[in-house]
C-alpha cells in the first residue's frame, strides 16, 4: 500500500541526522558533521539515477523529500505519487511545477503532503507535513540548519507558499489536494501522468555584479546562494534583498569555491560571466 504512513514514518526517522563536510561517513547520523552539503540522500538517488545528474555537494532540502519516497516506494512508484514526470525534481520550483500541472497543489495540509517555502517570492525550501492541527504543521526537513529538523509553523505563516499532495493509495489521481475517493489508485492507472510542455528556448542578458550593485539580478544570485547554502559573512541565509552589500559578497565566494573549487582566483565575491554561466548551469 502506498500510503502516507510509510514516508511520514521514513522522514520522522531521519530527524538530527547531520550534513558532511566531505564525502565521507555517510551513513552515520552525526559523523563528520559541517556545511559541505554532502549527505547519504544524494548518493543513494545518484545511485538510482535520479534527476539530471548527482546532487550530492547541492543543497539538498527538495532531495531529502524525494529520498523518502524512494525508501517507501521505489523509484518508479515513488515519482509517479510524488507527480514527477522529469529529472528536474531535486529544485524546489521544479518540483512544485511537477504537483500543480496535475492540479495536487494548494494551501490545505495534510499528513504527508510535500510542503514547499517562498521568500522574496521565490520557492526556496521544502519538507514533508508529519502532523496537522487547527492551526500549525509539524514539518520534518532536511537542509535544516545544516541537517534534519522537525518544526512546527503555523498555517498561516506567509513563509509557506503552498502543498504538493501526493497521490498516495486511496486518493483521487485528478483532484486537488488528494481528497479521497473511491476510485482506483493513483500507482494503479493505465499510464503515467503527462509530462508538462517546454516552452522555446529563449535569451537573458545578465550583468556583472558587485558589491555596491541593487536590483533584481542582485536577488537572482542571492536566492541561488540560498538554494546552495552559501551563508553571508554573518554566518546567516544571505537576504533576498536586491542589495549586493558585505553579507552578498562573502556568500558569494562561498558559491565560487563550490562552483571553482580548484581556482582560488575566481573566488572575488563578485558576479562575472564565469560565476553566472557556472552558477545557472549547476544550480539543478
Amino acid at each position: 500500500m502506498a500510503t502516507a504512513t510509510k514516508v511520514v514514518d521514513i522522514a520522522l526517522a531521519e530527524v538530527g541526522y547531520k550534513e558532511k563536510a566531505s564525502n565521507r561517513d555517510l551513513d552515520l547520523a552525526a559523523a563528520n558533521a559541517g556545511s559541505g552539503n554532502w549527505t547519504k540522500y544524494a548518493r543513494d538517488l545518484a545511485d538510482a539515477g535520479y534527476y539530471n545528474g548527482n546532487k550530492n555537494g547541492y543543497a539538498w532540502c527538495d532531495v531529502f523529500v524525494d529520498w523518502c519516497f524512494f525508501k517507501a516506494f521505489g523509484k518508479t512508484e515513488g515519482q509517479i505519487i510524488e507527480c514527477q514526470t522529469g529529472t528536474l525534481g531535486a529544485a524546489c520550483p521544479y518540483s512544485a511545477g511537477y504537483y500543480k500541472a496535475q492540479g495536487r497543489y494548494d494551501r490545505n495540509p495534510k499528513v504527508g503532503d510535500q510542503v514547499f517555502f517562498q521568500q522574496g517570492g521565490e520557492l526556496v525550501h521544502t519538507g514533508i507535513v508529519v502532523a496537522v492541527s487547527a492551526n500549525q504543521v509539524t514539518i520534518v526537513e532536511g537542509n535544516a540548519s545544516d541537517q534534519v529538523k522537525k518544526t512546527i509553523y503555523n498555517q498561516s505563516s506567509t513563509y509557506i507558499a503552498g502543498y504538493g499532495h501526493p497521490m498516495y493509495d486511496g486518493t483521487s489521481s485528478g483532484s486537488t489536494g488528494g481528497s479521497t475517493s473511491g476510485g482506483s489508485s493513483s500507482s494503479g492507472g493505465s499510464s503515467a501522468p503527462p509530462t508538462p510542455k517546454v516552452g522555446a528556448a529563449c535569451t537573458i542578458t545578465l550583468h556583472a555584479l558587485s558589491k555596491g550593485s541593487t536590483g533584481a539580478e542582485v536577488k537572482t544570485i542571492q536566492r541561488i546562494c540560498f538554494a546552495r547554502g552559501c551563508k553571508g559573512a554573518d554566518g546567516k541565509n544571505v537576504e533576498v534583498d536586491g542589495e549586493y552589500g558585505g553579507n552578498t559578497v562573502a556568500a558569494v565566494k562561498k558559491l565560487q569555491q563550490q562552483l571553482f573549487p580548484n581556482t582560488p582566483s575566481e573566488w572575488d565575491g563578485s558576479c562575472g560571466a564565469k560565476t553566472w554561466a557556472a552558477a545557472l548551469a549547476q544550480l539543478w
